[in-house]
């Protein structure tokens, strides 16, 4: 009985083994695919920055590829020395080819070259069927996002810019999971949600909002795209770098706490102390049996319904923006 069990077990873990292997060459490709899109977020701020004539922060974006991402590309191309070298140099020369020192039609033309490089890196390691994979293609997004969010809490700090390049690098992931996002809104069943997350995410940048209340944004996108994958997104390794134990958001009661403290005789009312609230994304607080007039919205948003009638909390400051729009009721 022994033998035959040992049998059945090593059938078992044999059977089991090329799923193993499966999963664990999916994700060092999805690494791979990750690198490309961050590559493409920076090509994109590349372009907006020569268009204007900005040479310093041009240059960064040129230059984050070749010094931050092809490590990484590089390992996976340990098997083509001959592409892996090709890719290398494309990189290396952006900075001299697409910079404002030359035409920015021939700028164009480097950046596009690039683009068809990275293409072709992707044809190589990643291959069609999975690059075209919705599924893939959620988690590569949601990728995307979760570093987005540690670039803006880099960038911003109480309600001003002050790292450009951080802030145009969380600018430039958000831009590129949105274009991911269009090649597969058919297969997300609240696409219409994702649309108005993203208008959400955009406004706060451009009000510079508390890095807090984007994550809030962010995430709504994020769960989104987890149902779509089935897996659960991961945090950027540097989340609690830049946010310590603060990254997540708490919903506080409204109310004011009176803290007890006990001295000898007697019981004694401390001065009351005033929380500061968070509350939940509309959506997740109407999960929690939140009738959708009653909603709260954090400090300085305010609650409106879009033509769909759904609730949103948006900048008070934004408001008659998003009316001008056509965005709110």
């Amino acid at each position: 009985m022994n033998k035959i069990a040992s049998v059945i077990l090593s059938i078992i873990v044999l059977g089991s083994l090329p799923l193993a292997f499966a999963d664990s060459d999916k994700d060092s490709k999805l690494e791979f695919a990750g690198t490309l899109e961050e590559t493409l977020g920076h090509f994109w701020a590349l372009e907006m920055n020569l268009d204007e004539a900005n040479s310093e922060l041009a240059l960064v974006h040129a230059t984050h590829p070749i010094s931050e991402l092809f490590e990484t590309m590089s390992a996976h191309l340990e098997g083509n020395p001959e592409f892996n070298e090709k890719l290398e140099k494309t990189l290396f020369e952006l900075k001299s080819k697409a910079s404002t020192e030359v035409t920015r039609s021939d700028a164009q033309s480097a950046i596009d070259e690039a683009k068809e490089i990275i293409q072709e890196a992707r044809d190589i390691v990643v291959g069609e069927q999975l690059s075209n994979d919705s599924s893939f293609k959620a988690q590569l997004v949601n990728g995307l996002l979760e570093t987005s969010k540690v670039e803006y809490k880099e960038a911003i700090e109480d309600g001003m810019i002050v790292e450009m390049a951080e802030f145009q690098d969380g600018s430039a992931f958000i831009w590129r999971s949105q274009q991911i996002f269009e090649e597969i809104r058919n297969d997300i069943e609240n696409s219409g949600d994702v649309d108005d997350s993203y208008v959400e995410i955009w406004l706060a940048y451009d009000q510079r909002a508390d890095p807090t209340i984007v994550n809030e944004y962010v995430n709504d996108i994020i769960e989104e795209f987890e149902m779509l994958s089935g897996v659960e997104s991961t945090e950027s390794e540097h989340m609690e770098e830049v946010f310590g134990n603060d990254s997540a958001i708490v919903v506080e009661l409204d109310e004011t706490l009176s803290i007890q403290s006990e001295k000898p005789g007697k019981m004694e009312m401390d001065e009351p102390k005033k929380v500061e609230l968070k509350f939940l994304a509309p959506l997740k607080q109407i999960n929690e049996g939140v009738t959708p007039e009653n909603i709260k919205c954090n400090s300085s948003f305010e609650l409106i319904f879009k033509p769909s009638g759904d609730p949103a909390c948006v900048k008070t400051t934004s408001v008659q923006k998003l009316v001008s729009w056509g965005w709110t009721q």
